[in-house]
């Protein structure tokens, strides 16, 4: 025989055990009609009734109480096979595929706080901007900096970021014309969208679009291009949550009358269920609040 429709013998089951069809479609948030139709469908099914209708109450029939224990271990297994899918396979282990310029200029910075708070937990960074394979375990979480569209995953805004004109200290005077300055400098360009955006955005500010329109030296990595800047290589398009450390030590300057916000934004991305394990709301905890506290 074929099995009956796996929503009739749910319902079947809620009936028999709270011994009323208004409370089974109370429970299930359906209608007493609906509960009636399954029950009626599947008793046509199995060729047999199995309740005994009475004005004010519901009996089960013999054969509906030789039915029930064994629906109700059917749906124990299928609870626990859905458990088992959800849990975290490792619980002391947070696996993070991290942009390789965030993990440099950002995380790896920050991250021995978390690991102080949560010495139980432990931290492996792939930095990579590759598309990850969730299901392969390959990482439990990913930060990325974009729109947030990621098919098939969850994800949740952490921050927004400014580009700023930054330089070694003494590499740019902001009292003289920056025009002149830009035009007599080394340019490094990170090789994205919003650096490139924000260049051609100071280029037409200062009117050096064109044919005197400097040249760069393009690096595909910003961590790199952090670098370059702070080696005094010449004028980088830097995000400021990736240099907040150097500013603060005075080892990079940024000019005061040039700040563009960007297209992207900074994410935290997984497969939805990856959100309800403990490690991950931790570590979700800990990571805002890094952000926050800038």
């Amino acid at each position: 025989m074929q099995l009956p429709p796996l929503k009739s013998l749910l319902y079947f089951k809620h009936a028999a055990e709270l011994g009323s069809f208004k409370l089974a479609a109370e429970h299930l948030y359906v209608t007493q009609a609906a509960i009636s139709q399954q029950i009626r469908s599947l008793e046509t099914h199995l060729g047999c009734v199995l309740f005994e209708r009475h004005t004010r109450k519901i009996c089960l029939t013999a054969k509906g109480k030789l039915l029930l224990p064994h629906i109700r271990k059917a749906f124990e297994h299928l609870n626990h096979g859905v458990q088992v899918i959800e849990e975290d396979p490792q619980p002391s282990v947070l696996n993070l595929s991290v942009l390789p310029s965030f993990a440099t200029c950002w995380l790896l910075p920050r991250i021995s706080s978390f690991q102080r708070q949560h010495p139980n937990i432990r931290v492996r960074i792939d930095p990579s901007d590759s598309l990850v394979d969730f299901d392969a375990g390959e990482a439990d979480l990913g930060i990325r900096f974009g729109k947030g569209h990621y098919p098939g995953l969850h994800s949740e805004l952490l921050a927004s970021d400014d580009m700023l004109l930054a330089y070694k200290p003494g590499l740019i005077d902001p009292s003289k014309p920056l025009k002149e300055q830009i035009k007599s400098n080394h340019l490094i360009m990170d090789i994205c969208p919003d650096a490139e955006r924000a260049w051609g955005i100071l280029f037409d500010k200062l009117a050096l679009t064109g044919v005197h329109e400097p040249h760069f030296l393009e690096i595909d990595n910003a961590a790199l291009v952090m670098q370059a800047t702070l080696a005094g290589q010449g004028v980088g398009m830097l995000r400021r949550q990736l240099i907040q450390p150097q500013l603060a030590l005075g080892q990079l300057e940024i000019h005061p009358e040039f700040e563009i916000a960007c297209d992207y934004q900074y994410y935290l991305a997984g497969p939805v269920g990856h959100f309800n394990w403990h490690k991950v709301k931790l570590f979700r905890t800990w990571l805002l609040g890094q952000f926050n506290s800038l």
